[in-house]
């Protein structure tokens, strides 16, 4: 680290009332990483979007090499050599990998595309995650998180002097995301300038040189990477120390409630086999296993988002005979999906809307929505779980990350189920957020209602759970209960070694 390449001196911006940065002033030297860090609605994000061009502060100086920024736009940001992975994909699932890695810059032959080259150069870079992938397979085959990997792909092979990656990790399983963190450590040998935006602390003091905390829109402290600790991070984050989450307490007389879903003998084809399960009213039931287990396609099935070839699924006895969304919903099912952007929420809609969408008709009277209905129920779940926005009236497109996740939970519990499927509850949440979503899971759970929860983070399931289905190669490969529940045994039954 010998000179600065980026410096942001009294940054400030605000959307109306709502001060979303105030005089945010530090430096990035070149060839460290350098990770800003902030709970949900910390300013992380804006001052992203500020340093890529997409928003214009109202005040102070951004600075690159020494000059001073006058044009905030992405052409600019591009021509001054940074490049941004968003937290939310931008792909193009209808074209191949290599297509998307190089849709800025293709390589060009007599004033042709060179796709020899193109997919050449394609599959040198996806070797670097040790993934086998045809260069020339359209996105749309691909798993979310290879999507991801293809993405950050895109931004390394730009070779731009800056490269931010704003929650990088959040859709790759532990292996993906150790390669992930080694290619990063060996980019800043080579000189390049990392901006790392993550909530997984773990992944911050591995790989940060110094790291910047951001609190409510304003630096609280840059800090030099050493000696650290994740509750030295919290503290300084949250302005508070956390009191640490309880493992959810084991308790025999649930699993000796009613069953309140049953599923037997559940296959798809290429997806799972003979998947068999049964949970308890009031029971928290996890689901875990790596990136090919057959937990995410699980998951869709379950609330009949994808078709399945044999097996049943029985609600309080009852066999699910048209299995889909809607006769899962009448059964007093709800999805909290994995994808807020594509299948979670109306990112342009207001934030009243999408927690109401899924209960239009039971609030409307002869066809008329009962407006003053809606609003209430806004205002409660905007209380109820702390969802930071000056306004019901405001989209999701305009919230963090966490916020959003915490509206897409608020529209999955709209309907009052009695079983609610949850697929990566705290993707993208900060430590003050997730614990908010923890306890709302367990109280859910107290109240008798009943959840199955699929998560990538194991910590998380052995927090929250009662019991942990484990998935290898597509089919179960063990369960286990409280209090013998450990990180090692369920890796152990996830990996296939003893």
């Amino acid at each position: 680290m010998t000179d600065t390449v980026l410096a942001l001196d009294g940054i400030s911006k605000s959307y109306g009332a709502v001060k979303a940065l105030t005089g945010v002033t530090f430096s990035i030297a070149r060839g460290e990483i350098h990770t800003l860090l902030g709970e949900n609605g910390a300013g992380k994000s804006t001052t992203l979007k500020i340093i890529k061009g997409e928003v214009t502060p109202d005040s102070g100086t951004l600075t690159i090499e020494g000059s001073p920024v006058t044009e905030f736009d992405p052409a600019n940001a591009d021509r001054y050599g940074i490049s941004m992975v968003h937290q939310e994909l931008a792909v193009f699932e209808n074209m191949t990998v290599a297509e998307n890695v190089f849709i800025d810059r293709p390589p060009c032959r007599g004033g042709l595309i060179d796709s020899r080259a193109m997919n050449a150069r394609t599959a040198e870079l996806l070797e670097l995650f040790g993934l086998e992938i045809d260069p020339r397979e359209r996105l749309l085959h691909l798993t979310p998180g290879q999507r991801q990997i293809i993405e950050i792909l895109r931004a390394i092979n730009a070779e731009r002097k800056v490269l931010i990656l704003d929650e990088p990790t959040s859709g790759l399983n532990a292996r993906e995301s150790e390669i992930l963190l080694a290619l990063l450590q060996r980019l800043r040998a080579q000189g390049q300038t990392v901006v790392f935006v993550s909530h997984r602390l773990g992944d911050v003091l591995q790989i940060s040189d110094r790291i910047t905390v951001l609190r409510d829109g304003a630096v609280v402290e840059t800090l030099v990477n050493d000696g650290l600790t994740e509750d030295h991070l919290v503290a300084r984050m949250v302005g508070r120390v956390l009191s640490a989450m309880q493992h959810r307490p084991a308790a025999e007389e649930r699993i000796r409630q009613p069953v309140v879903l049953e599923v037997e003998g559940l296959s798809r084809r290429e997806a799972f086999e003979d998947v068999s399960l049964a949970l308890h009213r009031g029971e928290i039931v996890g689901v875990y296993g790596l990136e090919g287990s057959g937990t995410s396609e699980l998951s869709h099935a379950l609330f009949g988002l994808i078709p399945v070839e044999a097996g049943t699924i029985s609600i309080t006895g009852e066999v699910v005979d048209d299995l889909e969304p809607l006769s899962m919903i009448r059964h007093g099912v709800s999805y909290l999906n994995s994808n807020r952007k594509d299948a979670g929420l109306f990112m342009s809609r207001p934030v009243a809307d999408n927690i109401s969408a899924p209960v239009l008709r039971q609030e409307a009277r002869f066809g008329m929505i009962d407006e003053k209905k809606l609003a209430a129920r806004a205002v409660a779940a905007v209380k109820r779980f702390a969802i930071r926005v000056a306004s019901t009236d405001v989209p999701p497109q305009n919230l963090s990350g966490g916020n959003q996740q915490k509206v897409m939970l608020s529209a999955c519990l709209a309907p009052d189920p009695s079983i609610l499927i949850v697929n990566e509850p705290t993707r993208g949440v900060d430590v003050g957020a997730k614990a908010e979503v923890y306890r709302a899971l367990t109280e859910l759970a107290d109240s008798g209602k009943s959840l199955i929860t699929f998560s990538s983070e194991l910590p998380e399931l052995l927090l929250l759970a009662d019991r942990i289905m484990v998935m290898r190669a597509r089919r179960i490969s063990g369960w286990l209960t409280r209090p013998a529940m450990t990180e090692e045994r369920v890796m152990a039954l996830a990996a296939g070694t003893r």
